[in-house]
């Protein structure tokens, strides 16, 4: 194990240490090494999510009442000094003993840097808990690295009070996605919210109409064994672009959603627009405006676009992870394995008003208590979000590519030439 010198914390987060943003563990790791030990009274939970911090106490104060130690929260309002800091110490027992982290590509980062520890025997003994898609997100070469610490199906929100008013139901199929919005066009609502602001949200409904028309060619395109420029994403692309050419998306220049300022809580709440394709994380905000999840808004799972394919879903889903080189590793493996118990998980959702990703948890939410029931009975495969599903080099010239389609919805093969170009260059280092 590499003890960490003062030249390679400069180098990887030498801006966070001049800036006095890096805690305390980081800062010794710069200077010593050490040995791990066991019987940690409280752990180190490491994280970029500012506001979360009385949640994780209050976990980690459950986690004491069950006889394990408590949790101790260390945030980072800066993302990328947040990586930085993880990736300047994690071969060093200076490393929090906890952390949170993103799944897929930046995942296989730190899980190739040997900074994960293999959690395989805590999905082992929960297995029947947690659906075996969620685990692949944090599956390397047979083993899994860290638990979901949040779960959010990718789904359509939708404004109940303007369905109710011109009789329309959650669409089952395409046909009826056609009708909802064909009839609410021409009532004079915007059917569908979308936005360029943030750049991030562009991605949303290439991933949605290609999931919808073609979900292996979404997956064997995300590993790079697929083009951009192949027949079936054109099909997704010029689907996508017809129903912007028809007037059913909000103008993206100028509406703002996400987790910044939101223009289009307005537009939604006052009737002008009906739908969203967003993550469940996104109904809290809702609920802020003033609406009540089941009674003034509601969720659908997006329907396929094409017969015979099978049901799938975007999912979203971050781990918490257990250090490979911390100071309490076995502690924290421990620890971890009663977070994902039944117990652990209805700590959490207390404390969250998250939906759990464990089966046997309830969400808080009616709107996710229908949709996880309807993924269930559906037999709904989890696929996994543009955003971590495939390189994030390809994915930032993607999303630029993305913006200019959807002010400019012409001949999507330019667009697709462009990130084609990309994907090519970023595989070619990675094979």
């Amino acid at each position: 194990m590499e003890t960490l010198t003062r030249r390679t914390v400069l180098k990887l987060g030498g801006a966070a240490i001049i800036a006095g943003t890096l805690p305390p563990w980081l800062l010794e790791a710069c200077t010593s090494g050490g040995g791990t030990s066991s019987g940690a009274s409280t752990l180190q939970v490491s994280n970029d999510k500012v506001t979360w911090k009385p949640w994780f106490e209050q976990v980690g104060a459950a986690s004491k009442s069950a006889g394990g130690p408590s949790w101790k929260p260390n945030e980072f309002a800066d993302t990328s000094t947040y990586q930085a800091a993880i990736r300047t110490s994690g071969g060093s027992s200076k490393v929090p003993d906890l952390f949170t982290w993103w799944s897929g590509w930046l995942m296989k980062e730190i899980v190739d840097a040997g900074y994960a520890a293999d959690v395989s025997s805590l999905w082992d003994k929960e297995s029947s808990a947690y659906d075996k898609g969620l685990r692949d997100l944090f599956t390397f070469n047979g083993k899994t690295f860290g638990a979901p610490l949040y779960f959010g199906p990718w789904v359509t929100l939708y404004n109940k009070q303007v369905f109710d008013k011109y009789h329309l139901q959650p669409p089952k199929n395409w046909n009826d996605m056609q009708n909802v919005m064909q009839t609410l066009k021409s009532k004079g609502v915007t059917p569908l919210g979308a936005t360029i602001d943030g750049r991030w949200p562009a991605f949303i409904y290439f991933e949605t109409f290609l999931v919808a028309t073609n979900p292996d060619l979404y997956s064997t395109l995300m590993a790079g064994k697929a083009k951009y420029t192949d027949p079936g994403v054109v099909e997704a692309m010029n689907l996508w672009g017809q129903l912007i050419k028809a007037g059913y998306f909000t103008d993206p220049s100028s509406v703002t959603f996400g987790t910044g300022s939101s223009t289009f809580l307005t537009e939604f709440s006052q009737g002008r627009a009906a739908m969203l394709q967003i993550g469940t994380w996104y109904e809290p905000t809702i609920t802020g405006a003033g609406m009540k999840p089941g009674v003034d808004f509601g969720g659908f799972i997006f329907p396929n676009a094409k017969s015979g394919i099978q049901n799938n879903i975007i999912i979203e889903s971050g781990p918490l992870v257990v250090a490979a080189n911390g100071p309490h590793k076995s502690d924290a493996v421990k620890s971890l394995g009663w977070f994902m118990s039944k117990a652990g998980q209805e700590a959490w959702i207390k404390a969250t008003a998250f939906t759990s990703a464990r089966s046997d948890v309830p969400s808080p939410s009616p709107i996710d208590q229908q949709l996880l029931a309807d993924m269930k009975t559906g037999g709904y495969k989890q696929i996994n979000r543009y955003w971590e599903a495939t390189p994030h080099d390809i994915v930032e010239t993607a999303i630029d590519e993305f913006a200019k389609f959807m002010l400019h919805p012409g001949d999507p093969m330019p667009i697709l030439q462009n990130i084609q170009k990309k994907a090519d260059s970023v595989w070619a280092t990675i094979k």
